[in-house]
């Protein structure tokens, strides 16, 4: 995707705030290509509004499905091939895990073990 001069692109630290995650999570998605950030002259990462869709994405498959990243990279493939836009994918996910039958006690249950007070993040989803 080619960047938009007006696009709005976030340092590292501010997406692990807008996700509520540590910023050593969107390292290891990085170094396990699940997202790929921009890149500064300085190599400094910029997140722009779709690579915080696809990490919020990637959070509930792995936090509230307990899906590995190994399983994690095989759904975003899949998403990409079905040319599903990051926006989307989440609804799309959700409605599957519906037809699934996985109750949302099952994820409320999962989604306790990684923040007591339900993490803000899931709360907007």
């Amino acid at each position: 995707m080619e960047l938009k001069s007006e696009e709005k692109l976030y340092k590292i630290g501010e997406a692990a705030e807008i996700l509520d995650v540590h910023i050593q999570t969107l390292r290891i998605y990085d170094r396990q290509n699940l997202l790929s950030p921009k890149r500064s002259d300085t190599n400094r990462r910029g997140y722009s509004a779709e690579d915080i869709e696809r990490a919020k994405v990637i959070l509930y498959l792995t936090r509230a499905l307990s899906v590995n990243l190994n399983g994690v990279k095989i759904i975003l493939n899949f998403l990409k091939k079905s040319r599903i836009a990051p926006e989307l994918a989440l609804e799309y996910i959700k409605n599957i895990v519906k037809s699934a039958g996985i109750s949302d006690v099952e994820i409320e249950q999962n989604l306790k073990r990684y923040d007591k007070e339900n993490s803000g993040i899931f709360k907007s989803m």
